[in-house]
């Protein structure tokens, strides 16, 4: 999958990265079946831009709705990047999806970004009459750093009485900057998202904040009960897999409802890289199929609404 990939710096010239990423990001404009807006969440210094997914066809009563974090080592991406799945999500769910574009590193570290996220799950849940939402099926989730932005959320929510999201998705999520794993000492390849990669990574996130304190890193949190039911997706070639792993480990313990898929043989993002292999297809139905039972919600497939069935057996 990846061994005719280029060698991958993302942080040795990040307005390069951030510029590719605009170049390869979606449109994120309105059609026949999306409707996209731009919103605000907070005022003043707390301010933060949402883009809102709605679906564009009239619903008989409330419907559930996922807060979407995109990804992007904390310091490249916005909602556009992850256009694609924001709008298939509305698409073939029938949800409203809310999109946070948070401020990012190095020029915002740590807790900006995190707090724009937290803003933006309080902001769903407060108008939820208004985006005819129903309030007890809001999921929050995420891919790699927007994993890792949605689990620390969610404990914030927790502690701080907040809007408590109905379901979790941490798509090989990012959790700890120690890099002490099996996992991140030996996925070296700089081909794909490796150790030196996730060490910068962290460095340009935290920025001298003390890891060990707050919620910027998901690993280091003490108290991971509480939580709702969460579904972890790892890459069996990444360095934050046994990360992912552990903390799925960790919650189980804490009493939470947890779902572990461990995809071997791929990198990091191998869903994005290949979208269009068996493997990425299967991971990518799995989970939203999860998702879309976990907010009891039908799912197209094929333009034909069917039951989504939630997958019992983890693959490993």
């Amino acid at each position: 999958m990846y061994e005719t990939l280029p060698p991958l710096d993302v942080f040795a010239d990040l307005a390069a990265a951030r510029a590719l990423m605009a170049t390869a990001s979606g449109a994120a404009e309105s059609d026949d079946i999306v409707t996209v807006e731009d919103r605000t969440a907070g005022a003043g210094s707390r301010s933060a831009s949402l883009r809102v997914y709605t679906p564009a066809s009239a619903r008989r009563g409330p419907t559930a709705a996922a807060v979407w974090v995109h990804g992007g080592g904390f310091a490249i991406g916005a909602p556009n990047a992850e256009d694609a799945t924001c709008r298939r999500l509305c698409r073939e769910l029938g949800i409203v999806v809310v999109a946070p574009d948070y401020r990012l590193a190095p020029e915002h570290p740590y807790p900006a970004g995190f707090e724009d996220c937290y803003d933006a799950l309080q902001w769903t849940a407060a108008h939820a009459g208004e985006l005819g939402i129903d309030i007890r099926r809001i999921a929050l989730g995420g891919h790699s750093s927007g994993a890792a932005l949605a689990a620390g959320v969610a404990c914030a929510s927790r502690d701080r009485h907040g809007a408590v999201p109905a379901f979790l998705y941490l798509g090989y999520p990012v959790l700890d900057d120690r890099q002490e794993t099996p996992s991140a000492r030996t996925v070296t390849d700089a081909r794909i998202w490796n150790r030196e990669g996730a060490l910068a990574m962290w460095k340009h996130y935290l920025q001298g904040a003390d890891p060990g304190e707050g919620y910027a890193v998901p690993a280091r949190i003490r108290d991971v009960s509480g939580l709702p039911p969460t579904y972890v997706l790892a890459a069996g070639v990444d360095p934050s897999r046994d990360e992912a792993v552990e903390f799925a480990a960790r919650l189980r313990e804490a009493g939470t409802g947890v779902e572990l898929h461990v995809v071997p043989g791929v990198p990091h993002m191998f869903d994005v890289l290949a979208p269009e292999i068996p493997v990425s297809r299967r991971a990518v139905s799995t989970w939203t199929q999860a998702l879309a039972a976990a907010l009891s919600v039908e799912q197209e497939v094929g333009g034909v609404p069917s039951a989504a069935t939630r997958t019992t057996e983890p693959s490993v």
